[in-house]
Formats: structure tokens, C-alpha cells, sequence
């Protein structure tokens, strides 16, 4: 997926077929994994019957329709409500059926879509398998056919987890092989804006599956309806979620339009105080607020008195490098006048200050600096070093460590810089400066980062 040697990037088409190539050995495995839960399912179930039939047709249509109102959630991800009818015919038909209802309708929709053969292979592969294990569970935790018993509430509860759990990690997994990311940023980005709409969505699964079997497929196809405004609310949720942050990215850039040789800065700066905060152990919320006030740590310099400074192409005089200092503390004051953001405002203030209290504009120290400040000076410095400057060219990731190691509990919290430094730590923030710097790059060009430049592949396959 990178150009090396000569400095020219690999086409885009050529790297697309090199990120194809790479994840087919995984896309096998799973595939491979798939047949042995299928065959597990089958063995181990009951024969289905004609009421079984009856209920996968039913379920094969929802599902179709459910695929193809698929929608696309960036980073190579397809949304869909895909689960509902599936959980719903899996405790309906814990067997063969279920299985073939979930293969007809995925393997039409993509079809239809007319995806390369290896994601059509991987998206019927990661749905069959996500329902057998699924099913697997909810058998051997007591779970049986709601046609023929009473809903077991724990099994259900244990297949719901299983669905979304291996979805989720198959998902992630494809994607961090084939964008060349850790498998944890993928999880987390897969997870972090959908939790909460899937545990609404549990409920709504247990009652279609239930008025299915009392009321039959006429009335249950009523109950459809809302059941498609389940997929508008995940779609509604992630667009309003996309446009402000694109809202946001657009006044930073924006900003950053003044300065050529800042151009996706505090976009790259954002990337990595994401994943140091996730380094540092803090919670998905707190991750989010930390990327948040990152991407705007720079925006007091949209006052015009920063216009001149900005475009001189060498190093700033003692007079100008004060202006410079008052950036952080205007910025501050433009966060707060949104009242959502509330709690990015010392964020914003403080992310130049210093562990030794040697910083600006409060000039506090230690632990007095806000948490997220702290974080935001360690991902502001990365990106200072790894860019080119008119005065400089771009640095080393070694030249990073260095300078972190340095500047331990002088300007950056030591404790931060020792989970950065550890050896799986360090590993993932490299990959992730590599990545931003394929993702945003330089006024518009690639950015060199140890020898590596690269454009980020697209793939595409299913989540919820």
C-alpha cells in the first residue's frame, strides 16, 4: 500500500488492488470459520420444516430489503439494519433455515450491488458466520424456537451479544488489514456512535421475533415499517454526526488556508490526541471531547492580527512569536461561545502549556494542566516534527521519540509519554502518523513519514 525509493506514489488503482490482495488470506479464514459453524449448526439443530421455510422466506425479503437500503458510514463501512430480521428469524428457526435465509439475501443484495467476488465472498461469510455462532449460543444457553416455546430472555440477550460481537471484530479486523490501522481504532471506531442505538434496538428485535410467531407473517410485516425507521434513525444519527464534524473541518481548514505549510494540522493533530487518549486509558466520551478540542486547538488564530505571522515563510521575531503566544487563550474564548463545547475550553487554553509550569498563557504546571491540554501538546509536537516547515524538513518518528524522551516532565506529563513510549504504545501511534499523513495531507500532497507515502485504500463491507 506505499510507494518507496523514488518519492512517487503508487497509483491509486494499483494500491486498491494491493489492499484487495492483502486481505484475502484473512476474507479465507473467516470463510473457513464460516463453514465450520454452518456445519456445527446443522449438525447439532433441529431438521427444519415447512413452518421454518415459511418464516426464512418471510425473513430472506426483510433482509434483502434491509441490505439494500444499506448506507454508507465512511472508513469502508456499510450500515445497515441487516440484524434485525436476522436475529429475528435465528430464534424463530435456530437451524438450517435461519442460515439460508441470511445467505439469499445477502448474497442477492451484493449481487445486485456488483461488488469484486472477495467482498461479496467476505459479506456473506461475515453475516452467515456472525448468525451460527449466534445460533450456537442461544442453543446451548437454552434458547429454543420461538415457534414451538416461550422466549428464553437470558438466550436471546447472549445471541444478540454474539451477533453484534463478531460483526463488529470481523469487521474490524478486514479493515484494519486492508487500511493498514490497528484493530482496536477500527473497533472503536465501528462502535463508539452505534452502542447506544443498538441497545435501543434489542427490544425491537425480541418483539418482531415474538409477534412473528403469535400473529404470522401479515401482521409482522407491518411491524415492519418501523422497523425501517430503525435504519433511518442510524442514518440520521451518523449524518448529523458527519456534518458537524465536516462543519468543523471546513472552518479549520478554513483557518488553516492561511498557512499552506499548516494545511491539515490540527486534522492530523486531532489523530493522534485520539489515540493517546486512548493510550492514556480514558473513556470513549472523554476520547471524543480530547479529538474534538484538538481539531480546534489552533482556531484563535482566525483573528486577522495572526494573518501576516502566519504567512511568513521563515522564523518569527521575539514581538511576533508573542502575538503567536495569545492564539490559544482567543481560541479558548471562541470555544466557549458554543455552549456544547463547554468542556473543551481549558483544552483549547492549555495546550501549550508545560509539565514545568514554563508555558503560556496561565503558566500553570503539573497536574493543574487540564488532562486534555496535555494530551494535545504531545499530538501537537508529533505533527510539529513529522512536517516540513519553510525553515526545515519533515523529522523523523526516531527524531519524536527522542524529543519526547527529552522533554519528560519538562514540557510533556511524563506518565503520558511513558504509555506513549512502551513498545505496543509507540507501534500503534507510528501506524496511526503514517495514516494521517496519507489522510491529510500537506497542501495537497503527500507527506513523507519515514520513508513512506501512500494513499489510503477504500473498502467496503457490512456493519450495523
Amino acid at each position: 500500500m506505499s510507494g518507496r525509493g523514488s518519492g512517487i506514489p503508487a497509483s491509486p488503482d494499483h494500491l486498491v488492488n494491493q489492499t484487495s490482495r492483502r486481505t484475502h488470506p484473512y476474507v479465507l479464514a473467516i470463510s473457513a470459520l464460516t463453514l465450520i459453524a454452518t456445519v456445527q449448526v446443522v449438525r447439532t439443530a433441529s431438521v427444519w420444516d415447512h413452518r421454518d421455510a415459511i418464516a426464512a422466506l418471510f425473513f430472506f425479503a426483510f433482509g434483502l430489503l434491509a441490505q439494500v437500503l444499506g448506507y454508507h458510514r465512511g472508513t469502508g463501512r456499510i450500515g445497515t439494519i441487516a440484524f434485525l430480521p436476522y436475529l429475528s428469524i435465528a430464534a424463530l428457526a435456530p437451524n438450517g433455515a435461519a442460515l439460508a435465509s441470511v445467505v439469499g439475501s445477502v448474497t442477492i443484495s451484493e449481487l445486485l450491488s456488483r461488488r469484486e467476488p472477495i467482498k461479496v465472498l467476505f459479506n456473506v461469510a461475515q453475516h452467515l458466520l456472525a448468525v451460527a455462532l449466534a445460533i450456537l449460543v442461544y442453543t446451548a444457553v437454552g434458547g429454543g424456537s420461538l415457534l414451538q416455546s416461550q422466549v428464553n430472555l437470558i438466550a436471546f440477550i447472549a445471541m444478540y451479544a454474539t451477533y453484534m460481537t463478531t460483526n463488529r471484530a470481523v469487521v474490524s479486523g478486514v479493515l484494519s488489514i486492508a487500511n493498514r490501522t490497528s484493530f482496536q481504532r477500527e473497533l472503536y471506531v465501528a462502535s463508539r456512535s452505534t452502542i447506544l442505538n443498538d441497545i435501543l434496538a434489542f427490544p425491537l428485535v425480541l418483539i418482531f421475533a415474538v409477534m412473528y410467531a403469535k400473529l404470522g407473517a401479515t401482521w409482522s410485516a407491518l411491524l415492519a415499517l418501523p422497523m425501517v425507521g430503525v435504519r433511518q434513525l442510524y442514518k440520521t444519527v451518523f449524518d448529523l454526526e458527519r456534518i458537524n464534524e465536516e462543519l468543523l473541518q471546513l472552518m479549520v481548514a478554513a483557518i488553516e488556508a492561511r498557512d499552506p505549510y499548516t494545511s491539515g494540522h490540527s486534522q492530523r493533530v486531532a489523530r493522534y490526541s485520539r489515540v493517546i487518549a486512548r493510550i492514556a486509558g480514558l473513556n470513549a466520551r472523554k476520547v471524543d471531547q480530547i479529538g474534538t478540542a484538538a481539531l480546534l486547538h489552533d482556531v484563535g488564530k482566525i483573528h486577522e492580527e495572526f494573518a501576516v505571522v502566519l504567512r511568513k515563510p521563515g522564523r518569527l521575531s521575539a514581538a511576533e512569536y508573542e502575538v503567536m503566544k495569545t492564539h490559544s487563550a482567543k481560541g479558548a474564548v471562541l470555544v466557549g461561545k458554543v455552549t456544547h463545547f463547554a468542556a473543551l475550553v481549558p483544552m483549547v487554553r492549555g495546550h501549550h502549556e508545560m509539565w514545568s509550569g514554563r508555558g503560556y498563557p496561565d503558566g500553570i504546571a503539573g497536574d493543574a494542566i487540564p488532562l486534555g491540554a496535555r494530551v494535545i501538546t504531545i499530538g501537537d509536537t508529533i505533527d510539529a516534527i513529522t512536517t516540513a516547515r519553510p525553515y526545515r524538513p519533515a523529522r523523523s518518528l526516531e527524531e519524536v521519540r527522542t524529543e519526547l524522551l527529552r522533554q519528560s516532565g519538562v514540557q510533556f506529563d511524563p506518565r503520558l509519554c511513558d504509555a506513549v513510549l512502551s513498545a505496543e504504545n509507540w507501534s500503534e501511534l507510528c501506524l496511526e502518523v503514517e495514516i494521517a499523513a496519507r489522510e491529510f495531507p500537506v497542501d495537497g500532497r503527500l507527506v513523507e513519514v519515514g520513508g513512506i507515502s501512500a494513499v489510503r485504500a477504500s473498502m467496503e463491507f457490512h456493519a450495523p
